[in-house]
């Protein structure tokens, strides 16, 4: 894709999907750098930079995109399902203040910045429950996250971990990867602490750049000054970001480290 600008992306979006999907009524949005795909609203900033990462397979993320796009819109059994239907699907997911219309989803504050957010699974997409669906099945907010960390727990049982060592052979950092999409959100898992302190320390830090990552490592300044910059470039460079604000994982829960 070499130096291909935004708005060069924009116009190759427009023309390709025109092409390739005639049916799909397809036009920019009022949002910055947005598209209207069958009237909803889509972020081009997760296609775009996938594309980035992968120009040589620039075709098959746009493909893919509008084909997930027009699925989810499609999908009104999930927005009609009732709560008993959907409750094995609900996953909690992690999503920064101010880079979503909050109002329109069903969330909770977890520290400055960041909220949960509570979503619907399915095979090939995550759609955010919208707040009249939530009021239609009648719960409370809590039951609803007991639900979704129930379902995050049950995902995440089998889960390997990556370990990195000092020269010493003292365990330093511990990366989560599986790609479901939930990565990020596993930094609420209320048994990490417990598992990783006697490796790292405690408290220990967290980063959640994008959703597909948790790391964990020690909470000194050599191993955060070292992890930094990475973390800061995943944040700004790879889909589906989510922050690049450290966080504190102690025994009592999840704390803002700067």
């Amino acid at each position: 894709m070499g130096s291909l600008t935004r708005e060069q992306f924009v116009e190759q979006v427009l023309k390709y999907v025109r092409e390739k999907f005639p049916l799909v009524k397809i036009a920019r949005g009022k949002e910055p750098f947005s598209m209207l795909v069958n009237g909803h609203v889509a972020s081009m900033e997760n296609v775009y930079r996938m594309a980035v990462l992968h120009p040589e397979d620039l075709r098959h993320h746009i493909e893919r995109w509008v084909v997930e796009l027009v699925r989810a819109a499609e999908g009104t059994p999930d927005r009609n399902g009732t709560f008993d239907e959907l409750r094995e699907r609900v996953m909690p997911m992690i999503v920064a203040d101010g880079e979503r219309d909050l109002s329109t989803m069903v969330t909770q504050p977890l520290v400055t910045g960041l909220s949960i957010a509570y979503a619907i699974d399915s095979d090939r997409t995550i759609a955010y429950i919208p707040a009249p669906q939530f009021k239609e099945w009648g719960i409370d907010l809590e039951s609803l996250h007991e639900t979704a960390m129930g379902n995050l727990l049950g995902r995440s049982q089998q889960m390997t971990a990556h370990a990195a060592q000092d020269e010493d052979g003292k365990v330093n950092l511990i990366l989560f990867q599986t790609m479901d999409g939930y990565d990020a959100s596993r930094v609420l898992l209320p048994n990490l602490h417990e598992r990783l302190r006697e490796h790292l320390g405690s408290p220990f830090a967290a980063a959640i750049p994008n959703r597909d990552i948790l790391l964990c490592f020690r909470n000194d300044d050599d191993t955060v000054e070292r992890l930094r910059e990475q973390i800061e470039a995943d944040h700004q460079k790879m889909p589906h970001g989510v922050t690049d604000r450290l966080l504190l994982i102690t025994a009592d829960g999840i704390a803002p480290r700067d």
